[in-house]
C-alpha cells in the first residue's frame, strides 16, 4: 500500500501547486490540467482496485480476473 500512498501524496502536492498558480493560466491550460488530474486519479483508482483484489481475493471490478488490470 506504500505505492498508493505515495501516489496520493504526490497528487496532493501537485494540486496545491496548481491551485496557487491557476489564477494566471488561461482556460486551455486549466482544461489540460484538469484532464491530467482525472487521468492521474483514474490510475490511482486502478492501482487501488488491483491491490484490493489481490488482498481480498475477489474480482471487484467484474473483469473476470483478480489483481490484474
Amino acid at each position: 500500500m506504500g505505492f498508493l500512498w505515495e501516489l496520493h501524496q504526490q497528487a496532493q502536492m501537485r494540486r496545491r501547486s496548481w491551485t496557487q498558480e491557476a489564477r494566471t493560466y488561461n482556460l486551455e491550460d486549466r482544461i489540460a490540467e484538469l484532464e491530467r488530474q482525472i487521468a492521474e486519479r483514474d490510475e490511482l483508482l486502478g492501482h487501488l482496485i488491483e491491490r484490493l483484489e489481490t488482498v481480498l481475493g475477489q474480482d471487484l471490478d467484474g473483469d473476470g480476473t483478480i489483481g490484474r488490470r
